[in-house]
């Protein structure tokens, strides 16, 4: 079986689902016109620099690339970007991958953008997400001819390495951010609960992974609220170096004002941190008691949660409720075998259509 990829070569997520299907037997290319030095697939070459436009001028190089790899299938990674390019290139049959803020932020802003939206999604005989929440938002535009819900999700090694961990008090409590420095995952959020948490003598680290936009931003927060000494900003970090972190760290917290399902917060279960996140649906699908969940943006909220969150029985107590949504629907390679044989079968029946 050939499948042929459409998206972002430059963000791992692609990465990790060419693997993991050929992993399993088939035969997969890449396509994409937004990827860095030493990228394998295939370089596609847009004649307009953005917006749609930019995925529309490359239609034609699809159709050509299609036609000389002949895919059994083709499986097109955001909705307003490859999906639009897919869709438009009318190759059947067409998988679409949501990614969370393709269908949760932006594909009902306008007239023009929900067209969009019910334009590739009317297209796509299968529409996957890795969280139910983003189909009941892709259903509210279009009907959708099939759907699957597998999460990214976290490798076993990662999930089977975190099995061994023995969790210890902490004289230091050591917090951890993965998210990224846009005014999407609402970082300050984070750093001026830390400043409460200064406030009520609390021991703590917080190491914030990560680039983006507003580290200045941060960065400047940190030093006006006089606490910049118990926050390391530690950058993008490597596979290697990510996996550290988290062996490191006790609370994971995420800012996110809008999320589905988060890989980072499956690293930090499976690595059994206790995880404080944003009240909205996305996290709600992995967690259940309040415990975990804060306001999004309230400061004061978080810093009270992560109080709960500092004794190594609240953590094994923690650990002990996710672990079995983890392993139910958490493990990377498990997932990837729910998605490709949904692949496989969308394929046997396609020419009955």
């Amino acid at each position: 079986m050939r499948i042929l990829f459409l998206s972002e070569a430059i963000s791992p997520h692609i990465g990790r689902w060419q693997k993991a299907f050929t992993e399993l037997g088939w035969e997969t290319l890449v396509a994409s016109c937004d990827y860095t030095d030493g990228f394998g697939g295939h370089q596609l070459k847009p004649k307009a620099s953005s917006g749609p436009l930019r995925y529309l001028s490359i239609v034609d190089q699809v159709e050509k690339l299609a036609f000389a790899f002949q895919p059994h299938l083709i499986n097109a990674h955001f909705l307003p970007t490859y999906g639009l390019t897919a869709a438009m290139a009318n190759i059947h049959p067409l998988v679409l991958t949501l990614w969370g803020s393709d269908i949760l932020l932006s594909a009902q802003d306008g007239l023009l953008r929900r067209w969009r939206s019910r334009f590739v999604l009317r297209r796509s005989d299968l529409v996957v997400a890795d969280a139910q929440c983003a189909l009941e938002v892709a259903k509210d535009i279009s009907p959708i001819q099939r759907q699957l819900v597998v999460s990214f999700g976290v490798s076993r090694v990662w999930y089977e390495s975190g099995l061994v961990r023995e969790l210890k008090e902490a004289d230091t409590l050591q917090i951890l951010s993965c998210r990224k420095f846009e005014p999407i995952y609402e970082v300050q959020t984070l750093i001026k609960a830390a400043r409460l948490l200064c406030d009520d003598g609390f021991n703590f680290l917080l190491t914030l992974v990560g680039s983006g936009s507003l580290e200045n931003n941060l960065r400047a927060l940190a030093n006006s609220l006089g606490i910049a000494d118990r926050i390391t900003f530690a950058g993008a970090l490597g596979d290697e170096q990510l996996f550290n972190a988290y062996r490191r760290s006790d609370i994971y917290v995420s800012t996110a004002l809008s999320d589905t399902t988060s890989v980072s917060l499956l690293e930090a279960m499976s690595q059994k941190l206790y995880p404080i996140v944003t009240d909205i649906p996305g996290n709600r699908e992995w967690l259940t008691s309040d415990r975990h969940f804060f306001k999004p943006g309230d400061a004061a909220d978080l810093a009270g949660k992560i109080k709960l969150g500092a004794s190594r029985q609240a953590r094994e107590h923690a650990y002990s409720d996710y672990q079995p949504s983890l392993i139910q629907k958490g493990i990377r390679e498990d997932q990837m075998r729910i998605a490709d044989l949904t692949f496989r079968k969308l394929i046997d029946e396609y020419p009955r259509r």
